[in-house]
């Protein structure tokens, strides 16, 4: 099966600049004798008539900007425009669709991380956008579904990053394939032991063993890299309320309670609400 020929539509921009540029140096300045100044205004043209005529890429570019300068509110405003307009600016597709699929819109943003798939160039989100896509089968309830789309991945890459290695543990947890989880955890570990996700991962595979005393140890391993990490928090509290340790259960709860829970957090504000009952008042 011949590989589809993808077009870097931004590569073409940047030599469509350049030979733009040079055409503009030889008219102006060497045939018209005119200052290297009035390049500035010609470019100035050129980058509006591009705006003009790639307006939709323009738009999310601006969605773009806004987003490294961690304004996500207006960023998001440009990017819907952008994503109505038919953008083919890669990144903003993605941004908008991790943004949906966070607040629960999973359906909506597997549509648009693969219409980004499509047209995509960059290794980086050669690699970003399937792992994306394999969250979405998840909240969708289709594990298999987000375990072929990982492992394929992993079939076209020698290496991914802890992250995906975690992400493929818990899908594997899911299917109570506790052995592969593991494994898969441990890999994560060994590129980057300070991975916290990675040592939650490990937490809830020993609790549900009902090893708590193992699980213990890994989720505060966890904690003691990232605090405010929920799941963890959340099975610390389960394993204090066990022990009947009311009080230091509630504290782990509540703060588990006040973390930043979305589509993708694999503990839902019920679930802590449920585990919280009677250990107040």
């Amino acid at each position: 099966m011949k590989k589809e020929q993808k077009i870097d539509l931004v590569r073409y921009w940047k030599f469509l600049t350049l030979g733009y540029m040079m055409l503009a140096w030889i008219v102006l300045v060497y045939f018209m004798d005119k200052s290297e100044w009035t390049l500035i205004p010609a470019f100035i043209l050129y980058l509006a008539v591009s705006a003009l005529v790639c307006h939709a890429y323009f738009i999310g570019m601006i969605g773009n900007m806004y987003y490294f300068f961690r304004r996500p509110d207006k960023a998001k405003v440009f990017y819907t425009k952008a994503v109505k307009m038919k953008t083919r600016n890669v990144k903003a597709l993605y941004n908008y669709a991790l943004d949906a699929l966070h607040e629960g819109r999973a359906e909506e943003a597997l549509g648009i991380f693969q219409r980004a798939e499509k047209i995509n160039t960059k290794v980086l989100f050669d690699k970003l956008i399937p792992l994306a896509i394999s969250s979405c089968y998840w909240v969708l309830g289709d594990i298999d579904k987000a375990i072929e789309t990982i492992e394929t991945l992993m079939d076209k890459y020698a290496y991914v990053n802890p992250n995906t290695l975690t992400t493929l543990a818990y899908f594997y947890m899911l299917k109570n394939d506790m052995d592969k989880a593991e494994k898969l955890t441990k890999d994560a570990l060994k590129d980057n032991e300070q991975y916290a996700p990675a040592w939650d991962n490990l937490g809830q595979i020993y609790y549900l063993k009902n090893d708590f005393a193992k699980a213990e140890e890994y989720f505060k391993k966890a904690l003691s890299f990232r605090d405010t990490m929920t799941e963890s928090l959340y099975y610390m509290g389960l394993i204090e309320k066990s022990r009947g340790n009311d009080s230091e259960a509630l504290v782990y709860l509540k703060k588990a309670g006040g973390g930043y829970i979305s589509a993708l957090s694999t503990v839902k504000k019920e679930d802590i609400e449920k585990a919280m009952e009677g250990l107040e008042g």
